[in-house]
């Protein structure tokens, strides 16, 4: 393998001798050690993880691991982004590699005010420099093509990011009030004869004795962060026209929170049939319930993009 990287594409491997029509591929890994591509993703890869460190335990990890917070979809979003890249890997891996180093003039004070916003734990600011930093990686490391075709991905990162929060203040209240009336309607619907207090977002059913209280848990803010995640993915997989785009884009937010109420409802009903049940094992038929009503939005909406033409 040629050391000159202006030409080389990432990933080129050495090619065996064979009689076979498409001879077997395998990596040189003492050519791939010897390349200066290596070495640059290395030293990106070593410089993000030293500027960006206390945000990934402290605030990624540890809201990936919250199963009661609004970032509990965000393992999977690293997975996705590398389907991504693996769905695209045969149109750009033949890439030319063209470094472009004017990108060291902003990329070193970009890591500089990254490492200072660590230091402070500034999650929002620090995602964005987060993606950011990879993007321009992306750029020095191997140049404008790989940029183009690895960008996507690197940009759907943010889905899983702490980059919401203003959001998720903003709004949260709104959601509660909206799941809350489809539940309450739900169960009146199905002739369970709830009723409610003064606060709208508590409710009673006749024979459960606690009160069904949809706190901010419940809103459907994950749900619906996440439902919105999964839009993201099935368009950038399915590679649809712009209308049906903006169909999947429609149909998010009025699938979580139908969803999200039916879930609620569903649950006042389950407490009024079996009081007992639903008192011990309350928070268990609440988280369970939470990983079905999210499982069956992601059919759904795999559902409505396959019959938008996603093959």
């Amino acid at each position: 393998m040629s050391e000159s990287i202006s030409s080389q594409p990432i990933g080129e491997v050495a090619v065996a001798a064979t009689s076979s029509p498409e001879p077997r591929r395998k990596f040189d890994w003492k050519a791939i050690l010897k390349s200066q591509a290596f070495w640059l993703v290395f030293l990106a890869f070593a410089a993000v993880l030293f500027c960006f460190w206390p945000l990934i335990p402290r605030e990624i990890l540890s809201r990936w691991q919250d199963m009661e917070g609004y970032y509990a979809h965000g393992a999977l979003i690293p997975l996705c982004a590398a389907y991504l890249i693996w769905d695209k890997w045969d149109r750009i891996k033949d890439f030319p590699i063209k470094p472009q180093w004017w990108v060291l003039i902003p990329i070193i004070p970009v890591l500089y005010v990254a490492l200072a916003a660590s230091r402070c734990i500034m999650p929002t600011l620090l995602s964005g420099l987060l993606v950011l930093t990879l993007l321009l990686s992306v750029l020095l490391v191997a140049g404008w093509k790989w940029l183009m075709g690895l960008s996507a991905p690197i940009l759907f990162l943010l889905l899983g990011l702490p980059v919401f929060d203003q959001i998720i203040d903003r709004n949260t209240n709104n959601l509660q009030l909206i799941s809350s009336k489809i539940a309450f309607y739900f169960m009146k619907f199905a002739g369970l004869q709830p009723y409610r207090g003064d606060d709208p977002t508590v409710m009673y059913v006749p024979n459960f004795v606690q009160q069904l209280n949809v706190a901010a848990a419940c809103s459907g803010m994950k749900t619906t962060i996440a439902i919105f995640a999964a839009v993201i993915f099935f368009i950038l997989i399915a590679r649809l026209s712009w209308w049906k785009n903006l169909i999947l884009f429609a149909i998010a937010l009025p699938l979580s929170m139908t969803v999200n109420g039916l879930r609620i409802g569903l649950i006042g009903m389950a407490a009024n049939t079996w009081p007992q049940y639903a008192s011990e094992n309350f928070q268990g038929m609440h988280d369970t319930s939470g990983y079905v009503a999210l499982l069956v939005c992601f059919v759904i909406l795999g559902w409505i993009t396959r019959k938008l033409g996603y093959k």
